[in-house]
């Protein structure tokens, strides 16, 4: 899916080009020249793009006190959300300026990229920008637009009279960045004691004996690729009103995710972390498990029988109880969806044939989500035949192991390396999905 052929230049609304130097060709967007829009909608090309957050700054998920033996309070909070320039292996932690680019982390060593400082023609950038996020000719694109495709009847809904498209609201992703580096960290709170002085303060851990202290765990997340899949498929998010029944109508959701790139998860700190809960750690630059050439498409909803829908979950009275439902809608038992999920068939054209083994012989790639963990396109690269080297550092699942003396600034080259080797899951198709929240009071 190419951006040019979802915007030909001569229907495309605005373009608003972000960049570190002072943007001055900007023009207001007044009643008059919108009126001459098409109706292609708005893209915004992001250009030398960053967001980062304070270390300190956080999003924070409270528990509340756990209901029956054997379960304890829980909180989670997620510090320091960054994403910044992912071209180049340098980079900063959150702790100080440290971070090794040697040694078995190479470029995920650092949750934060430090990027090109310079232009070739010499001029200051931002150290942090992502140089094409989405460039002027593959933006992100926000719009409205009707699509043909089967209702929660059946009914294929093609644009005749009695067979209207609804209007969906979409936000379609680039399918070409530069890398990105994501980066995040975390501590997982068990058994908070609501009111403890020392509790509400930060306790650092629970060995001294204490009794009103917290058990923890910090950890840190990188991801360095882009928000697009291997072969160019972009993320999209699309909102649309559902049409189970009239009485049913509700806001729904479908979700297209795309990524590829490298992963790393780690929780071991460095001998001089403060290992105190709302303090910034100094994670050690190598140790962790790592993903590497990972590529994964995952598609939550199809249109137009199938949305995510929010939901209160409520009582016999029909009182709110807190808790929350988050629903991947049933796909209805209609053979038209069926086939249509299965192998893009509409009106039962024929497409949902089968090969001697029962296979689909064209099987909708549309639906069908995937998780690669590793390369699987190449070769053994000692045999030079067969499949490819799952062995090394280069390629799918490790671990890395921490050493005692690692600091910040050391490469940690003497951890050792335990290979896992490469994996894949194909073909997921989520035919109904709800979850619901037990513990959310109000």
């Amino acid at each position: 899916m190419r951006r040019n052929n979802l915007l030909p230049y001569t229907v495309l609304a605005a373009v608003l080009s972000l960049s570190a130097g002072p943007v001055c060709a900007l023009t207001e967007l007044d009643d008059t020249s919108l009126s001459k829009v098409q109706g292609a909608g708005l893209a915004f090309a992001f250009d030398n793009f960053s967001m980062r957050f304070a270390p300190t700054s956080f999003i924070e998920l409270t528990g509340t006190t756990a209901q029956g033996s054997g379960w304890q309070r829980g909180d989670a909070r997620y510090y320091g959300l960054s994403i910044t320039n992912g071209k180049n292996s340098a980079g900063t932690d959150w702790y100080g300026n440290g971070c090794s680019t040697s040694g078995v982390g190479g470029a995920l060593s650092c949750p934060i990229g430090s990027g090109n400082p310079n232009n070739s023609d010499g001029v200051t950038q931002n150290p942090f920008g992502i140089g094409a996020a989405a460039s002027v000719y593959d933006p992100y694109v926000l719009r409205v637009f009707q699509y043909k495709g089967y209702d929660f009847q059946g009914t294929y809904l093609n644009g005749d009279t009695g067979k209207e498209m609804p209007t969906i609201l979409e936000l379609i992703g680039p399918s070409h960045t530069e890398k990105w580096r994501w980066s995040f960290w975390g501590e997982l709170e068990v058994n908070r004691q609501v009111g403890a002085a020392s509790a509400d303060l930060g306790a650092p851990n629970c060995s001294s004996g204490g009794t009103d202290c917290a058990n923890f765990l910090q950890s840190q997340t990188i991801i360095r690729g882009k928000p697009v899949t291997k072969d160019g498929q972009p993320a999209i998010l699309r909102l649309m009103q559902t049409a189970d029944t009239e009485a049913n109508k509700t806001l729904g959701i479908t979700y297209q995710s795309a990524l590829s790139g490298d992963f790393r998860f780690s929780v071991r700190q460095t001998g001089n972390s403060p290992d105190a809960l709302h303090w910034v750690p100094d994670f050690q630059d190598n140790e962790g498990v790592y993903f590497k050439n990972v590529d994964a498409f995952l598609p939550l909803g199809t249109l137009h029988y199938q949305a995510i829908t929010l939901d209160a979950l409520r009582d016999g009275s029909g009182n709110a109880t807190g808790d929350f439902v988050i629903e991947l809608t049933q796909i209805p038992n209609i053979p038209e969806i069926y086939n249509n999920f299965y192998c893009g068939d509409v009106g039962n054209s024929g497409d949902c044939a089968l090969n001697a083994d029962g296979s689909i012989q064209n099987p909708n790639t549309k639906t069908a989500g995937y998780v690669r963990w590793g390369d699987f396109t190449g070769v053994n690269t000692t045999t030079g035949v067969g499949l490819p080297d799952a062995t090394t550092t280069n390629n799918g699942m490790y671990f890395v192991g921490g050493t005692s003396g690692c600091t910040a600034g050391s490469t940690c080259n003497s951890a050792a390396v335990t290979n896992i080797g490469i994996s894949r899951i194909e073909g997921m198709r989520i035919h109904h999905l709800k979850i619901t929240t037990l513990g959310a009071a109000p």
